[in-house]
């Protein structure tokens, strides 16, 4: 049985604070499932507001971690991925920090466990612009060069540290089995750092400080061995200067929240119409897979495949029993919108233009 869902306000904003700081106003969603006993309270952000922006960090974040369209159905926004009740598969506990709530962006991490075959905990940052509420990247803040310098300057730090831990005498208590299993992991992590393997790094925006988190995710059986942890690399906004774009540059250093906005994509939120008739919204590259939709009327999530395209269309399908059922065949416009068509097979196209 779930005891039910209570709303709270997370934010309580001082009447001295800065005034480049508190731009989005941010309640909680809680609920209690009835058979996780410590973990039974799951915490989830609710960004307030009626436009656009709100609704799409909200989006961009439920379906991400909750598999669920905001104020779409089901008892709480968390029925579709914790245990179900007498079961333990699935998030069993799941919590999250405002991390910085600033003029321009909004940055939130997240922290629980997923059971599987066994237990697996998980932390996520997600950051956002809060003028039209898209998801930040670091291709959005940075140049191309400089977001590859970044890159390996962190990975010149974490290949420091893993060569100066296998180098010194370690008094951990280990013996020599496992001694020798934790340099091998150590050793592959080095390498995969230098082939480029994590490339999609955990990052955080700070109040004055950009946060890279670098750590080797030994498996669960032997995570006990990484004594490195997770560690941070912490740099500030004028020091990023030769290495941001202009939006980058805008946003972070002269923290201004009315940045020219950069061409959307090709990850977001993004909503509009099916043949001027049915409202939708559209996940592209959430971190719970490569696409999802929902027809604002219902606001049941459709997951969507994204398919291989040459021509730089974006193309996505859905399935069912191995057979495609609708096809999204979508084109980028200068202003970052998607236009094209939906379809079912066999059936006329139907135009879809989506913002």
């Amino acid at each position: 049985m779930i005891r039910g869902i209570c709303y709270a306000v997370l934010v309580v904003l001082s009447s001295t604070a800065p005034t480049a700081w508190a731009q989005v106003a941010v309640d909680e969603l809680s609920a209690e499932h009835a058979t996780l006993g410590d973990y039974a309270k799951f915490r989830f952000p609710l960004v307030q507001g009626e436009g656009e922006a709100a609704q799409r960090i909200n989006t961009w974040l439920q379906v991400s971690l909750l598999e669920h369209f905001p104020g779409g159905p089901g008892q709480t926004p968390f029925d579709a991925v914790w245990p179900k009740e007498g079961q333990w598969t699935g998030v069993t506990s799941l919590d999250y920090q405002v991390v910085t709530n600033a003029a321009g962006f909004l940055s939130i991490v997240f922290n629980g466990e997923y059971t599987g075959a066994y237990p697996s905990s998980f932390s996520q940052s997600y950051q956002f612009e809060t003028q039209t509420g898209q998801p930040l990247f670091l291709a959005t803040l940075f140049t191309e060069a400089g977001a590859r310098k970044l890159q390996d300057r962190v990975d010149a730090m974490q290949i420091h540290d893993i060569d100066a831990f296998l180098q010194a005498d370690q008094p951990n208590g280990l013996d020599q089995q496992e001694a020798e299993i934790q340099a091998d992991l150590y050793r592959e992590c080095r390498e995969n750092v230098r082939a480029g393997l994590y490339d999609e790094r955990e990052w955080q925006l700070r109040a004055d400080a950009l946060v890279m988190i670098r750590g080797c995710g030994f498996p669960h059986a032997v995570r006990a061995l990484n004594d490195l942890g997770d560690e941070e690399s912490r740099f500030d906004y004028e020091a990023l200067t030769p290495w941001l774009s202009e939006y980058g540059h805008c946003l972070l250093v002269e923290k201004r929240a009315d940045c020219p906005l950069p061409r959307p994509g090709p990850h977001g939120v993004f909503m509009g119409e099916i043949d001027g008739r049915f409202s939708v919204t559209l996940v592209l590259g959430a971190w719970s897979g490569p696409a999802w939709y929902a027809y604002d009327k219902y606001k049941v999530p459709i997951r969507l495949h994204q398919e291989a395209s040459r021509d730089g269309a974006v193309v996505l399908t859905r399935r069912a029993d191995g057979e495609t059922t609708e096809i999204f065949t979508f084109q980028w416009t200068d202003d970052g919108d998607l236009v094209g068509r939906w379809q079912r097979p066999g059936r006329p196209p139907l135009p879809v233009h989506l913002h």
